[in-house]
């Protein structure tokens, strides 16, 4: 892998990460559902994700509490996964 692919798949994997993080996404559910394929496919699709000036800016300015990242396509993934979501503990396994 060339070094400026390199480099945008860490920024994109980074950004993956920190949305977790601000979401407060309980990241076991997250990878248990489906066996793991959600956690693959939110994955991918973020790392080939045409949102990534927006989404680089939602986190910079989002304060905790603050509305969800419409633009994210896999935005609905993670808010069924937030700790303090009730859906968190019913998800599919």
């Amino acid at each position: 892998m060339d070094w400026p692919r390199f480099r945008h798949v860490e920024r994109q994997a980074r950004r993956l990460s920190d949305m977790i993080e601000k979401l407060d996404v309980d990241t076991l559910s997250l990878i248990r559902l489906r066996q793991g394929n959600a956690y693959a496919e939110a994955r991918t699709k973020c790392l080939h994700c045409t949102n990534a000036a927006e989404c680089l800016e939602w986190l910079e300015n989002w304060p905790h509490g603050g509305e969800p990242a419409a633009f994210c396509p896999i935005i609905s993934l993670l808010e069924s996964c937030r700790r303090s979501s009730k859906t968190a503990s019913n998800a599919p396994l």
